[in-house]
């Protein structure tokens, strides 16, 4: 083989190296059917009333103005980080609305997730409609647990919060929890998100702080996480490493016709 045809090859292996997509490595996963690791500041499971195809649906939680944090040390060596999880909002979440009622306001309602030391990856609030909006936005889901609560119940929705309640959740009213307010007795509120955020990291430890602000007791308001993976993965090179090999292949070939030509 030539000289320069092997040179060739080396350097489309090379380009072809640095601009393969990188490989995700999961390093955490937790759909919480058991005993939860000392890896969480809180670590008490709740039971969803209603089953889930069947099953008994448990989840980290019930939550209220709480911070829970997410502790995982000796990651391997990378550059992204992707943590994805379920969200389970419990009852009169009240979104944007701030009415005040006996001296209490009602909202924001707020949920929050940030990386120690790193950048938050959401900070909005949520409605379970009540009717309240809510910040969260995304597209209406069409689940439909039952025929009279779909996702999609609130798409008309003008009011406090520039977003319907409910709004880019995966799931309405499927966790069979209820909330008696001062006109409807035990009504079906609660919703489900699924959630990923991906974010630059190389540190080998994180502490992920999951949280919520501004809610009433338990009883009327609360969370919870389920489904919870973190991944890692290398930081891909841009494209322009393909310009890059391609501008070495087209030196080699003008090298070589001028080898021709002498």
């Amino acid at each position: 083989m030539q000289r320069s045809q092997y040179l060739r090859y080396v350097i489309l292996g090379l380009v072809w190296w640095v601009s393969a997509p990188a490989s995700a490595a999961l390093v955490y996963s937790n759909e919480f059917q058991g005993a939860v690791g000392s890896e969480w500041s809180h670590t008490g499971i709740a039971s969803a009333p209603n089953p889930d195809y069947g099953n008994t649906r448990l989840f980290l939680g019930e939550f209220g103005n709480d911070t829970v944090g997410l502790s995982l040390n000796g990651l391997p060596t990378h550059g992204l980080t992707t943590v994805s999880f379920s969200l389970y909002l419990m009852r009169s979440w009240d979104g944007n609305d701030t009415t005040v009622v006996n001296k209490d306001p009602l909202g924001p309602d707020t949920w929050t997730l940030n990386v120690a030391g790193g950048p938050s990856l959401i900070n909005t609030t949520f409605s379970n409609g009540n009717p309240a909006g809510q910040a969260y936005g995304g597209a209406f889901s069409s689940y439909t647990h039952t025929a009279w609560t779909p996702c999609t119940a609130y798409q008309g929705y003008s009011g406090p919060g520039p977003n319907g309640p409910m709004k880019g959740a995966n799931e309405c009213y499927s966790l069979g929890y209820k909330f008696t307010s001062l006109s409807v007795t035990n009504e079906a509120m609660d919703s489900v998100y699924e959630l990923a955020f991906t974010f630059p990291h190389t540190d080998s430890s994180i502490m992920l702080n999951f949280g919520a602000n501004g809610l009433q007791s338990l009883a009327d308001e609360s969370w919870g996480l389920d489904n919870v993976r973190v991944e890692v993965a290398a930081v891909p090179i841009p494209a322009a490493a393909w310009l890059f090999g391609s501008g070495l292949l087209g030196l080699i070939g003008v090298a070589r016709r001028k080898a021709r030509a002498a």
